[in-house]
């Protein structure tokens, strides 16, 4: 039999396995068709292609509950996010058909263009749960179109910032913030579409979860995944116990600070093993830098948590019981833990890097699951903003490239980083909807480190340029110091670079990241190159 609380009781009562189950799987089922109304609905191919964004469901205190696989480190914010939220407005303030949004990086975790809306879930007027979505927004409004400033030095140069403000209230639209999101970015039926999905997204994960309320009661669903919660903290507790005593530490020098070319920013990551929990600290990392590349505590948490993870229970849906062992020491007006108003929108860049560093550290203890080194994050943005050349355009893509080799076999190619769940653009797409062709769209064979296991490869895309007014920006970084580093004797992949006007005499290679790379010309070509993964072994 399902037993549960009542108002006699002091605490949770067990719930039967079977009902428990089923409530947990329901929850996942929940966050999955969320997702899938994002990609039905969004207006943004970084979204319904790429997916650049990720689903929660969380307890009603703000703990993670159930989520459906999108961009990692996503995850591990998702539940700091609300729990802020719940801090600042306090939960007896939340009404049914509240629907409110939050991307101060300081709050979220990671950069301004990242927008988490969210909505209480309420039941018979009990608060019962918070469904949640952060999507990156095509614009927010900043200095640089499409964000990623990769050389503002402060937040206030970055964007709208929002720390829980209502986009609706009791069911009803607060007409004068989207008025003001909307006549605030350079692509206003672009956002406007992606946070309408965002809002039906959240409205559909609040109806099941009132639903499934409704047929076991919410005692029974607040139990049920209590136990859930609890019984993985009890497993990774299992795990980590069994893992030898000591600390492991990597660290990599990043090309330049975003300002000056002559300062690298260095980033150390210590896992410290002690029975059974693990301790991520970051002695030697450096202060507070002057551009956008840093990252907020929240933003340095998920993305340790999210290597942690995926050594310890690759296949397993994620819950706050992951998260319970795992504890930080962040050292103040750093690099990974700034102070605000200082940037953040080129977090993506440090957060990759921790999260490859984390998994490297740790990697000798986790033969299986193990792997060697992975490319950096690389991104390319073409756009046109003045109208005087046409109707104004955005083409964000996170370009895919090869993780490292591993014990099994061969790292994995046309991969995202340490995202696994973010796409490819396919070319069809691209070509629809902007004025761009795809002449060349091939593996990068040259770009993976070779080894008793390869490294995945990179990937090789050549864009054309059919009309005035075009574009480039570009994000990219460890063109000196690479991320997919070698295991055991395996060779290191290499690093991500463009080339405009290839095979002509105004051939350019560009490696460094820029805010203004280029103007482009109808003609004009450009070729993208991402790096490819780390070899393991000889």
């Amino acid at each position: 039999m399902t037993t549960s609380t009542n108002a006699n009781t002091a605490g949770p009562v067990r719930v039967d396995p079977v009902t428990s189950e089923i409530i947990n799987n329901a929850l996942v089922a929940t966050a999955h068709e969320m997702n899938n109304v994002i990609v039905r609905t969004a207006f943004n191919p970084l979204l319904f292609d790429t997916k650049d964004f990720a689903i929660a469901v969380l307890s009603p205190d703000g703990e993670l509950w159930a989520e459906d696989p999108g961009l990692t480190v996503f995850i591990g914010c998702l539940p700091a996010t609300i729990k802020s939220g719940i801090a600042k407005i306090g939960r007896a303030h939340f009404r049914d058909g509240d629907v409110l949004i939050v991307n101060d990086p300081y709050l979220t975790g990671t950069h301004i263009s990242d927008s988490t809306i969210y909505m209480p879930v309420v039941h018979e007027g009990e608060l019962v749960a918070f469904v949640a979505v952060t999507a990156h927004w095509a614009d927010i409004g900043g200095r640089t179109p499409g964000g990623w400033d990769m050389t503002s030095t402060e937040l206030f140069q970055e964007g709208l910032c929002f720390t829980h403000q209502w986009l609706v209230r009791e069911h009803e639209p607060v007409e004068d913030m989207l008025d003001f999101i909307a006549a605030n970015v350079r692509f206003p039926d672009l956002v406007r579409g992606d946070l309408d999905a965002q809002i039906s997204a959240c409205r559909i994960g609040a109806a099941r979860l009132v639903a499934l309320c409704r047929r076991y009661g919410p005692e029974t669903v607040r139990d049920s995944m209590t136990q859930v919660v609890e019984s993985t903290k009890v497993a990774v507790a299992k795990h980590i116990a069994a893992l030898p005593d000591g600390s492991y530490t990597q660290s990599v020098d990043m090309d330049y600070d975003g300002i000056d070319p002559d300062i690298r920013p260095r980033l150390s990551v210590t896992m410290t093993v002690r029975g059974d929990r693990v301790t991520a600290t970051f002695d030697g990392t450096s202060g507070t830098a002057q551009s956008s590349m840093n990252v907020p505590a929240v933003g340095t948490r998920s993305a340790v948590l999210a290597a942690v993870k995926g050594l310890l229970a690759p296949l397993e849906m994620t819950n706050e019981g992951h998260f319970a062992n795992i504890d930080f020491e962040f050292p103040a007006d750093s690099l990974i833990n700034p102070r605000r108003p200082a940037g953040c929108d080129s977090y993506g860049l440090v957060a990759d890097a921790i999260g490859e560093l984390t998994l490297m550290a740790l990697s000798p203890l986790f033969p299986e699951t193990g792997r060697a080194g992975s490319y950096q994050l690389f991104g390319v943005y073409l756009m046109r903003t003045n109208p005087a050349y046409g109707d104004p355009f955005i083409m964000i893509e996170p370009i895919v490239g090869g993780h490292g080799g591993h014990s099994a076999g061969d790292g994995s190619t046309v991969i995202f980083g340490l995202d696994g769940d973010t796409l490819n653009l396919p070319t069809e797409v691209m070509e629809n909807r902007y004025p761009l062709r795809c002449l060349r769209y091939e593996l990068a064979l040259d770009s993976a480190g070779n080894g008793a296991s390869r490294g995945g490869c990179g990937v090789l895309r050549e864009y054309q340029i059919l009309e005035e007014g075009t574009i480039l920006t570009y994000a990219n970084e460890n063109t000196r110091s690479v991320l997919a580093r070698g295991v055991d004797g395996g060779h290191d992949g290499q690093p991500s670079y463009l080339v405009l006007h290839p095979g002509t005499d105004r051939e350019e290679v560009l490696k460094m990241r820029s805010n203004d790379a280029a103007d482009l010309r109808p003609g004009d070509v450009l070729r993208t190159v991402s790096g490819g993964g780390g070899g393991w072994g000889v």
